[in-house]
């Protein structure tokens, strides 16, 4: 479900149990951040949860955009970064161009914005990159999900 992101909030998802049944997992996606690879993410680190176990009919996962160094969150963003980047990246040159994100991509078959996104969840280039410039949101697909 999308429930758009308060103003203020650093709140990217949750995932519970629908009743506390385990066979009705939910997951609720802010939109925070807007960006393609960022909502993607957050959505595959959600069924991460679900799928590790970390969500329980006592325990509800909420994340929020911030520095968690808890083990779950750690699995959860290996398990997610995996899925959305199947294999991994090869090592990227010291001045990331365009051209090694769209060849890297084309290789491994997903939208550029993808390697992209995982180039700044690795802190292999800046969150401010001129090369996120255009990139795809999925704010109205989102909208059609209310």
């Amino acid at each position: 479900m999308y429930v758009e992101a308060f103003p203020g909030s650093k709140l990217n998802g949750a995932s519970f149990l629908l009743d506390g049944n385990a066979d009705q997992p939910v997951i609720a996606l802010s939109g925070r951040g807007k960006r393609l690879d960022m909502v993607l993410f957050t959505l595959l680190h959600e069924v991460a949860h679900i799928v590790l176990g970390h969500v329980s009919p006592d325990r509800l996962v909420i994340d929020e955009d911030s520095s968690d160094d808890e083990p779950s969150e750690k699995a959860a963003d290996e398990k997610a970064g995996a899925w959305q980047i199947p294999g991994g990246l090869p090592t990227p040159p010291h001045a990331v161009r365009k051209g090694w994100i769209d060849t890297n991509a084309a290789r491994i078959g997903v939208h550029p914005v993808l390697v992209l996104g995982r180039l700044q969840k690795d802190k292999a280039l800046d969150y401010r990159t001129a090369l996120a410039k255009g990139a795809p949101t999925v704010t109205t697909y989102l909208e059609r999900w209310a």
